[in-house]
């Protein structure tokens, strides 16, 4: 069966970061359409998404509420499912500011079926070039070379372009079978920010395999955060939310005692970026996602 692809991205209020992804898919071969969920139902993004590229089907959905990343993609994939039916074989999640290096998609694909895979992810280079938010890849050494060299050649130099087994991995940009997606289920909509990638993925590599193709690459590019304390505090609350949701997935759900290993790091790297009161807050964070087994919720929404 051909591959017929729909992406989902979930966005709120980035117009100028859509319409640049919708450039970087021109170049795409593989039949493909984009469900673009609208969480601010805002009129530049729907005059962002006017110009699709050639032969991309773009259908915007504006849910009425900010239902976050987490329930904008669930929200997304049900729509697929209802608009579709049985017509597509994969589901690409992307976040909004990202731009997709030609070649990208039919890479993961060529991937997915040499490996008998499931689930992919490629390189994530930052705007300056390095390679970022590497997946868990289950070779260390590849795992610690991708998170130390300047660009995606050195690391072809050292590690090669193969594939590589992951358990865990970003949302930034995922594609996964539709059998997958059918047996494992949608992203968690009680997931506001941050975590609902490595939960979902965590799912799917539990039952399925998942790999990284570094030979296909995504280039993150984020808004250059503002220097105010209103924005500190928003990049504080974001971070902590991801904090409750990894303990909320390594202690509650059977998929994820993987990254229970992981738990004492994370926090000391909150500890480290925000001083003692972020010790203490972690610690109050850890509370509420392992012990009362709440995911991060409504009082995050952004």
């Amino acid at each position: 069966m051909k591959p017929f692809v729909v992406g989902i991205v979930a966005t709120y209020r980035r117009a100028p970061e859509l319409a640049r992804l919708l450039r970087s898919l021109e170049s795409v071969t593989v039949p493909l359409a984009l469900l673009v969920v609208d969480n601010a139902g805002d009129p530049e993004t729907a005059m962002a998404l006017c110009a699709p590229p050639a032969g991309v089907e773009v259908v915007r959905l504006v849910p009425g509420a900010n239902l976050g990343c987490g329930g904008g993609l669930a929200y997304g994939e049900r729509a697929a499912m209802e608009r579709y039916g049985d017509r597509f074989t994969h589901l690409w999640s992307m976040d909004d500011d990202i731009e997709v290096a030609p070649g990208t998609l039919e890479r993961l694909l060529g991937a997915m079926e040499r490996h008998c895979a499931d689930l992919a992810c490629p390189m994530i280079v930052w705007p300056d070039g390095r390679p970022g938010w590497v997946p868990g890849m289950v070779e260390g050494r590849a795992f610690r070379t991708a998170k130390k060299v300047a660009s995606p050649s050195d690391y072809f130099a050292r590690c090669g372009t193969r594939s590589i087994p992951v358990t865990w991995a970003t949302g930034v940009s995922l594609l996964v079978t539709r059998r997958a997606f059918e047996e494992c289920g949608l992203h968690r909509d009680d997931f506001l920010i941050r975590g609902e990638d490595l939960e979902w993925t965590l799912r799917i590599t539990s039952r399925f395999t998942g790999i990284f193709v570094p030979d296909a690459t995504v280039r993150h590019l984020p808004r250059i955060p503002e220097e105010s304390p209103e924005a500190a505090t928003a990049e504080r609350r974001k971070h902590g939310a991801m904090l409750q949701n990894i303990a909320f997935i390594a202690v509650h759900l059977p998929h994820g005692r993987r990254i229970l290993k992981h738990l004492p790091g994370n926090l000391w790297q909150f500890a480290r970026q925000w001083g003692i009161t972020g010790l203490l807050e972690g610690l109050r964070l850890y509370w509420s996602g392992a012990v009362r087994a709440r995911p991060a919720g409504g009082s995050l929404r952004v």
